[in-house]
């Protein structure tokens, strides 16, 4: 087993990770071109490897297959996940916009505007910097993180967070009202 002492579980890791920490960033290249989140990606497997050794289930016979694994899944789902956001992203742009759900609730651009302005405000400054930096400015996560001194899985979460407010607060107008507030924002 990797640790049979704090001593020794904190030296193997070490030489682990000094190890093979760089060689899996360059792994990870082969499905991410984005530096920043390869190096989350692998910093995150080394993190669960950590844990790992806490519970004494992973050896140094299995450990470098374990970790190529996880790098190599973890990169395929953000490949997924990215897939499915432009997936959607390019479905909204098709989708003809929704201004009510009934006669009673139609808003004016002005309207709306003052709705999401009103929303944003309420939200933690992160999260309002990321949604603007983001939606408004047209910034990457890898951009955005390095701007706001994060991670870019913190900008992914932050902005995923907004997009789920908003989604709910505005799930009738969301299109027109993204529309709104840029074409607002541009002024």
């Amino acid at each position: 087993m990797l640790s049979l002492t704090e001593g020794k579980k904190e030296e193997r890791f070490r030489r682990l990770f000094e190890e093979y920490y760089a060689p899996f960033c360059l792994y990870a290249k082969q499905f991410v071109e984005d530096r920043a989140m390869r190096e989350d990606i692998v910093s995150e497997v080394f993190t669960v490897v950590w844990e790992k050794l806490d519970e004494d289930s992973l050896n140094m016979d299995t450990a470098l297959g374990y970790i190529k694994m996880s790098v190599r899944n973890r990169c395929l789902n953000l490949l997924k996940h990215q897939e499915y956001e432009w997936s959607y992203a390019e479905w909204q742009q098709h989708k003809a916009p929704i201004y009510a759900s009934s006669p009673d609730s139609l808003y004016t651009a002005e309207e709306l505007y003052g709705l999401l302005s009103d929303t944003l405000q309420k939200l933690p400054e992160h999260y309002r910097s990321v949604f603007l930096k983001s939606f408004i400015e047209s910034k990457t996560h890898a951009e955005i993180a390095d701007e706001m001194h994060l991670s870019v899985k913190s900008v992914n979460r932050y902005k995923q967070r907004v997009m789920a407010i908003l989604k709910e607060n505005f799930k009738d107008y969301m299109p027109f009202l993204l529309l709104a507030f840029a074409l607002r924002q541009g002024r």
